[in-house]
C-alpha cells in the first residue's frame, strides 16, 4: 500500500512563492548573484513552515538559496519547484546534503536558460509580435494589436511559469523519495556536482575576460606571450586564474564583494597602463 507523502508547505504558501518568482525575478538583479536574491525572496514565503522554531536552520536555507542563480524565468521555474521540494524533504529529516540542492540548481540553470531563450525569445515573442504589429498597422489608430500582445504574452508567461513550477515541485518531491528508497542519491549528488562544475567552467570561459598583452620582440620575430605560451599551456588560463583568485578572496579571506571589485578595477588599470593586460 502506497503511503501518502508528507507535506509541510500549504498550497497558499506555495502559490505565493511561485507568484514572487514570476513577478519579481529581476527587481534586485545584480552581477554578483543575478537572480539569487529573488530565490531567497521566494523562500521567505515558505521558510517559516519548514523550520518554524529553528532560526539557525532558516538562516542556513536562506544563505544557500541566495547564492548565484540565473535562468530563463518561465522555463526555469521548475528548478525552483524542485528546490522547494528538496528543502521540504530535508526539513522532514531526509538525508539530503545542502550541496546537492545547490549543484542541482547550478547544473540545470544553463540548459533551461538556453532552451527558454531560444524558444521564448527566439520563436514565441517574434511570431506574436509579427501578428500583433500587422494587426495594428491594418487600420488607422488601431491599438488592439498592442493590447492583444500585452495580454497574451503576460498570460502565457504566468501560465507556463505556474505549470513548470508545480511540475518541478511535484516531480522533485516524488523523485527524491524514489531515489532515497532505491539508494541512488549518492550517484545523483556526484553527477550533479560534475555537471555543476562543467556549467561554471562554461560561464568562466564566456563571461570572464583576461588577456596578456606582453610581446617579446626580436630582430627576426615577435613572441606573443598570450598566443604562444599561455594558450598553448592551457586556453583561458588567465580567466580561470582570475576566477580562482576571486573565489579565494571571497571564501577564504572573507573579503566583501566591494573590495574584490575594487581590486579587479585596480588590476585592470595597472595592467592596461603597463601593457601587461590588453583586450
Amino acid at each position: 500500500m502506497e503511503t501518502k507523502k508528507k507535506s509541510l508547505i500549504p498550497r497558499g504558501a506555495l502559490l505565493k512563492a511561485w507568484f514572487i518568482w514570476e513577478t519579481f525575478p529581476q527587481t534586485c538583479y545584480n552581477y554578483e548573484r543575478m537572480m539569487g536574491q529573488v530565490c531567497a525572496h521566494m523562500f521567505s514565503a515558505i521558510i517559516g513552515f519548514l523550520y518554524r522554531d529553528n532560526p539557525s536552520k532558516r538562516k542556513e536555507v536562506m544563505k544557500r538559496e541566495i547564492e548565484f542563480f540565473n535562468v530563463h524565468i518561465e522555463f526555469g521555474a521548475c528548478i525552483l519547484g524542485m528546490a522547494i521540494a528538496l528543502e521540504e524533504q530535508k526539513a522532514l529529516g531526509e538525508d539530503i546534503p545542502g550541496e546537492f540542492i545547490t549543484n542541482l540548481k547550478t547544473s540545470l540553470m544553463g540548459p533551461l536558460a538556453g532552451m527558454g531563450d531560444t524558444i521564448w525569445q527566439g520563436v514565441v515573442i517574434p511570431i506574436l509580435l509579427a501578428v500583433c504589429i500587422d494587426l495594428t498597422r491594418s487600420g488607422s489608430g488601431n491599438v488592439w494589436g498592442a493590447v492583444i500582445y500585452a495580454v497574451v504574452i503576460v498570460a502565457a508567461a504566468y501560465a507556463l511559469s505556474y505549470w513548470n513550477f508545480m511540475f518541478g515541485y511535484k516531480a522533485g518531491s516524488e523523485a527524491i523519495m524514489d531515489f532515497l528508497e532505491k539508494g541512488i542519491l549518492n550517484k545523483l549528488i556526484k553527477g550533479a556536482s560534475i555537471m555543476g562544475c562543467m556549467v561554471m567552467g562554461g560561464l568562466i570561459v564566456n563571461y570572464v575576460n583576461a588577456t596578456c598583452g606582453l610581446k617579446i620582440v626580436s630582430s627576426t620575430s615577435t613572441y606573443n606571450v598570450q598566443e604562444s605560451f599561455l594558450d598553448a599551456v592551457c586556453p583561458s588560463i588567465l580567466p580561470l586564474g582570475v576566477t580562482l583568485l576571486v573565489f579565494y578572496l571571497l571564501n577564504k579571506r572573507r573579503w566583501s564583494s566591494i573590495k574584490v571589485i575594487g581590486l579587479i578595477i585596480l588590476i585592470g588599470i595597472v595592467g592596461g597602463a603597463t601593457g601587461i593586460l590588453t583586450y
